[in-house]
Order: C-alpha cells, then structure tokens, then sequence
C-alpha cells in the first residue's frame, strides 16, 4: 500500500519529478564544449545533443499529456523516469557524438513525463490562482536544483570530465524513481479523458482556442530565449577566456533571480490576478533583453554585462511562466493533461528550433545572441500588447481546490 503524502509533500515530490528535465539540461550544458572536444566535432554538431533532446522532449510532452489522460497520471510518470534512466546510463557509456545524441533524445524522453504530466496532477486538483501558487512553489524548490546543476556540472567537468555528470543524473533517476514509486498516488478522476476521442477533442477544442495560442506562443518565446543563452553562452564563455565552472557560478545568480520571480508569485498571484503578473513580467523581460543587447554591441563583454539583465529576464520569467501555465492547462481542467502537453510541446519545438537556427551564429562575442534574445523578448511584448484583454485572459470562475 502506497503511503499518503500531505499537500506539502506532494509539491516536493513532484518538484522532484519536474527537475529532472532542467537539471538534466543544466548540468549538461557547461560540460557541452568538453563533450565536444573529446568527439572532435563542430559546434553545430555538438549543438544536436542538445537539440535532438529538445525535439525529443516536446514531442514526449505532447504524447505523455493525452496518455495520462487515458491511462492515468502515475503509471505514466513512473514509465517516464524508467526511460530516463536507461538514457542517462547509454549517455554515460557513449563512445560516439552519435552515442550521446541517442543517449540525450532517450533521456529527454523519459525526463517530458514528469513535467507535462506534473502540470496536469495540479490541474485535478486545483483552480487557476491555485494552480499558479502551486506551480510557483514547484517552480522555486526547481530553481534551487537547477541553480546547482549548472555549477556543479562545470566544476566537475573541469576536474573529473564531462561523463561524471550522466552519472549524478543514473542517481536521481533511481532516487526519484523509487520516491515515486513509493508515494505519487493517482489523480485523474473525472471528465472524458479516459476515452481517446475525448482527448482528442480537447485537443482539437484547444488548438481553435485564441486564448491558449495565446498562453502558447508567450511561453514558447520565452523558452526559445533561454534555450539560446544556455545553448551559447557557455561557448561565448570560452571564447573569452572563461572557465565551464565560471560560468555556473555565474548561473546561480542568475537562477535566484527566477526563484525570486517565483516566490513573488506565490506571494501576489491572488492579490494582483494572473494578467497583471503576466503582463508585468513579459515587459520586464522586454527591458532587461533589450539592455543586454545594449551593453554588448557597446563592447561590454564582461560577465557581469552578459549576466545582470538576465537578473532581470529570469525574474521576469519567474513571475510570467507559473502564471501562463496556469492560465493555459486551466482552459481544459477535464483534460489538463492534453493542454498541458500541447503547451509543452510548443515551448520545446520553438526553442529547439532557436538553438539551431542559432547554432552558427557568432559566439565570439555576445552580439549575435544578444540580439537575437531582444528581438525574441519585443516580439512577445509586443503580441501580448495587441492581444485584447477579454482574448488574453478570459473571465472565470474559480473553483475551490478539489
């Protein structure tokens, strides 16, 4: 018999299980040049590790989404971690650029589970403004491991190598994989989500919705954002003379300035509604994109001048992405899983393809990434200015938590 954990402890269990994606990525990105290096490839085929994960993972959010639907949140997310289990071993024993690239799409796989299917176990159980104050605290216990991953990542690749990291992760795997197993208990209860042409339906209902294309398009710009700076800022790094383990240091700070976005939100969501923290955050995004494009074609390349309006992009994006999950997975409280997956799903496309697209672009200095990332955060500012406010963010009435 499965134990029954408190509200608490089911945040912290499924902080643990959506963790598993950002801290996969994380940890992986300051050791990419060394994986590179070891493989003697191009920066473009070292990028497809990255990219083919995160191609994989957005179709593994849209698949797992409709499934658990249909076969039920826990024996989906416990089939999830299974496959990212076997991915991290193959990426540890990988002898090729090919090896990882398999070994990282298999892994990402399993790691889309816990994320999409994550959304959806908060959706059965609570409104929007609860879902939101929820996922913020999911989203903080996420930023501290995902601010430790990237450092941790490029201090033992500098002193160990790139393959101790696939090891960490074999551990995670098991340890979240048991606590699941040991204590996830099963949500799905109610609507038509256990049929497939119900699903179905809610996906084709979503898809013609104006106000989840809106939710979706806001949250795929802001990943293809971050993506581009993660994928490229640690070869811009290195290009300058900086060290894997500098960088991580320096994405520590850059994580407590989302964990602060996060925290605001828990604190302010009901207070201030979700349009306005939406609002707020996507043109503090706008600012601080446009201020880093500034300082470097002004030539200001120190990391100080490429991290300090990310301070202000990742608590921006702390306040904006609970808050549009939220907003986007409550358009379909019958089928959470199916929105929460088609959200994923188009979060992940668009940033796999920035990365790529990106990936020849100039890493000598931060102009190139910099501006693109500007363009990107005005784009979306400016969609969401000249979306109507009934469109954007439609009335409802909220529901106590189930």
């Amino acid at each position: 018999m499965r134990a029954k954990l408190s509200e608490r402890g089911l945040t912290v269990l499924l902080a643990a299980i959506t963790a598993a994606g950002p801290v996969s990525l994380g940890i992986y990105m300051p050791v990419l040049p060394l994986a590179r290096a070891d493989f003697h490839v191009s920066v473009a085929a070292a990028s497809m590790t990255v990219t083919a994960a995160l191609v994989a993972y957005a179709i593994g959010l849209f698949a797992y989404g409709p499934l658990s639907d249909r076969y039920g949140r826990r024996p989906v997310i416990l089939t999830g971690l299974t496959v990212y289990l076997v991915g991290v071993l193959l990426a540890l024993l990988a002898t090729s650029i090919g090896m990882l690239t398999v070994a990282r799409v298999i892994a990402a796989l399993g790691t889309s589970a816990g994320v999409t299917v994550a959304r959806a176990v908060l959706g059965d159980l609570y409104a929007r403004e609860h879902m939101a104050t929820r996922l913020a605290t999911i989203s903080m216990v996420m930023s501290i491991a995902s601010a430790l991953s990237p450092a941790l990542g490029g201090v033992l690749g500098d002193l160990v190598g790139w393959r101790i990291i696939f090891a960490i992760q074999v551990v995670l795997a098991v340890v979240v994989g048991l606590a699941a197993l040991r204590w996830l208990p099963e949500t799905l209860s109610h609507g038509d989500g256990r049929r497939a042409d119900g699903v179905l339906r809610a996906s084709a209902r979503l898809a013609k919705d104006r106000a989840f294309i809106g939710f979706a398009v806001q949250t795929s710009v802001l990943y293809a954002i971050f993506f581009v700076f993660v994928s490229l800022v640690p070869y811009i790094f290195r290009n300058l003379g900086r060290s894997s383990a500098e960088y991580g240091s320096w994405y520590v700070l850059l994580a407590f300035s989302y964990f602060c976005g996060n925290w605001y939100t828990t604190r302010h969501s009901f207070r201030m509604g979700l349009d306005r923290l939406i609002s707020t955050g996507i043109w503090i995004q706008a600012v601080g994109a446009v201020l880093g494009a500034a300082l470097a074609w002004f030539g200001l390349w120190q990391p100080i001048f490429i991290f300090f309006p990310w301070f202000l992009i990742a608590f921006a994006q702390g306040l904006t992405l609970p808050n549009l999950t939220a907003a986007g997975v409550g358009r379909s409280t019958a089928n959470a899983g199916a929105a929460s997956g088609m959200l994923g799903f188009g979060q992940q496309i668009i940033g796999a393809l920035a990365v790529q697209g990106m990936a020849n672009a100039d890493t000598k200095t931060p102009i190139a990434v910099t501006t693109f990332i500007a363009g990107g955060a005005l784009l979306g500012a400016t969609i969401w200015w000249l979306t109507p406010l009934h469109t954007r963010m439609p009335p409802t009435h909220p529901l106590p938590p189930r």
